[in-house]
């Protein structure tokens, strides 16, 4: 990666009213995205390492346009590298498919996945990524977080899969666990 395009990325995932979505998200999601990879034999391509990148590149909690931001911000980002048209199409898709977890390119599937690890933590730690969360949107009270956060949980547990590559769907028991425990209350 460029170093204009490493301190930029850097540069935005460090603004202070970040509290989970940090280099940490990162560097957690281009290590599960590459197990999630090799889990269906296949190495991270660099579309699929500059997504993850791309992917929270702009966070703001207040917002609904995040990753349709964050996918325009790939687009000139890339082609100021002179990246080919296929190619950047493809890193601004998966990011695009990162803001309702649904893969529309096999290349999503392992970025999907290695964004939503986190819900099959063990409890505690799940539990510790909530909290993080909570502090982003600290603009939201208390009553209206709680019904929000159920409301969205609820439509992933009827989901038919949560994960869809095969280190993935090793997740896919605790993440449902988690996921139930916080719709009734226990959080």
């Amino acid at each position: 990666m460029p170093n204009s395009i490493l301190l930029e990325l850097t540069r935005r995932y460090l603004e202070p009213h970040r509290r989970y979505h940090t280099l940490t998200h990162i560097a957690h999601m281009l290590q599960g995205a590459s197990q999630a990879a090799a889990s269906e034999g296949n190495q991270l391509s660099d579309e699929q390492i500059y997504a993850v990148w791309f992917h929270d590149a702009i966070y703001d909690p207040k917002s609904h346009d995040n990753e349709e931001q964050s996918a325009e911000l790939a687009v000139r980002l890339l082609s100021a590298l002179g990246w080919d048209r296929a190619r950047i199409e493809t890193v601004r898709a998966i990011v695009l498919d990162t803001k309702h977890h649904e893969p529309h390119l096999e290349a999503s599937k392992a970025v999907i996945d290695a964004d939503l690890q986190t819900l099959a933590l063990p409890w505690e730690g799940y539990n510790k990524i909530g909290q993080l969360i909570r502090e982003e949107y600290a603009h939201v009270n208390d009553a209206d977080w709680k019904q929000g956060r159920s409301g969205f949980f609820k439509t992933w547990l009827d989901r038919k899969q949560i994960y869809y590559t095969p280190w993935g769907s090793q997740l896919e028991k605790q993440a449902r666990e988690n996921l139930a425990r916080t719709i009734a209350g226990e959080v």
